[in-house]
């Protein structure tokens, strides 16, 4: 999945370039088939979750603790490839050092804070913004 920013086309016009945190607000995703076996094309756009602008207290704690590991793992200096006892088996490949010491860490945590899945806003609100929304805006 990739972020797509529509003001990238006119960007080299205008000069003007959005910030990537700005880029939640109006952005798009660039989504790929995967595991989606019944779609027919390879790829396609859809609107950025409600919860990338607006995240879950359980997502927020998880955000921080992947923040704190990647501090960590900059500080002991991890470098070079190596692989991931955790990943490895899966995928067996080699890891840039960081991403294998965060995703050792990260294997097993649970954040306290997490939300039970009936109540994910994904399953509420699926976009940002709703069809109804969109068309109270653009006032048709």
């Amino acid at each position: 999945m990739v972020l797509v920013r529509p003001a990238a086309v006119l960007a080299s016009v205008t000069g003007a370039y959005p910030r990537r945190s700005e880029l939640a607000l109006y952005g798009m995703q660039l989504v790929g088939k995967g595991n989606v076996w019944w779609a027919e094309k390879a790829a396609w756009f859809r609107n950025v979750p409600v919860t990338a602008v607006y995240p879950t207290p359980g997502q927020v704690e998880t955000r921080i603790h992947f923040g704190e590991l990647a501090k960590r793992a900059k500080e002991t200096g991890q470098t070079g490839t190596r692989t991931s006892p955790k990943l490895s088996t899966r995928l067996g490949r080699y890891f840039v050092g960081s991403a294998a010491y965060i995703a050792d860490n990260m294997a097993g945590f649970r954040a306290s804070k997490r939300m039970a899945p009936e109540q994910y806003p994904s399953r509420l609100r699926r976009t940002l913004r709703t069809l109804e929304e969109l068309k109270a805006m653009a006032g048709v």
